[in-house]
């Protein structure tokens, strides 16, 4: 199983990233558009593993006093698969803080994780045609009062991202 802890967004924040994604396919940019039912912020990706009960007493003793996340800017970052379109978060101190958090009790549990520096963001488009421009994101804003472990699977050719 291909697991990763994230945080899932109400459905009025999803909904503003998706307007995003919708004023670029109004521009003509193509790509590999994020679905809205997969939209998240990852805080550590830990990949193929079946070690559940390590990586669930993990997140149990994550303790957060809960916090507000807000959109803020658009940005696109390369990576060895390619161009990524992202939305950030303002400020991303809170993200931060709580994937800190989580990383300490991942790595206190012995779950191995991918331990690439913490950059809070969205992904919206992969591999987008031509970079967008002068598209911006509205504000929005929501309260982070939990965090989920979820699974990647591809199910009928679509990659899917759901709670376990």
């Amino acid at each position: 199983m291909r697991i990763f802890i994230a945080i899932r967004f109400t459905e009025d924040f999803k909904s503003t990233l998706v307007d995003a994604q919708q004023e670029m396919r109004d521009q003509g940019v193509e790509g590999n558009y994020c679905p809205y039912g997969n939209l998240h912020l990852t805080l550590a990706f830990i990949g193929e593993t079946f070690d559940l009960p390590k990586i669930r007493k993990a997140v149990r003793e994550v303790s957060f006093d809960p916090c507000e996340i807000t959109l803020d800017k658009l940005g696109t970052f390369q990576t060895k698969n390619g161009t990524v379109v992202w939305a950030g978060i303002k400020d991303g101190s809170s993200a931060s803080s709580l994937a800190s958090l989580l990383r300490e009790r991942l790595v206190a549990n012995g779950v191995k994780f991918k331990s690439t520096e913490f950059f809070p963001h969205i992904s919206l488009i992969r591999n987008p045609s031509t970079v967008p421009t002068d598209i911006s994101i509205k504000t929005a804003s929501m309260r982070v009062d939990r965090i989920y472990v979820m699974k990647s699977e591809r199910i009928d050719g679509e990659l899917v991202y759901s709670e376990i």
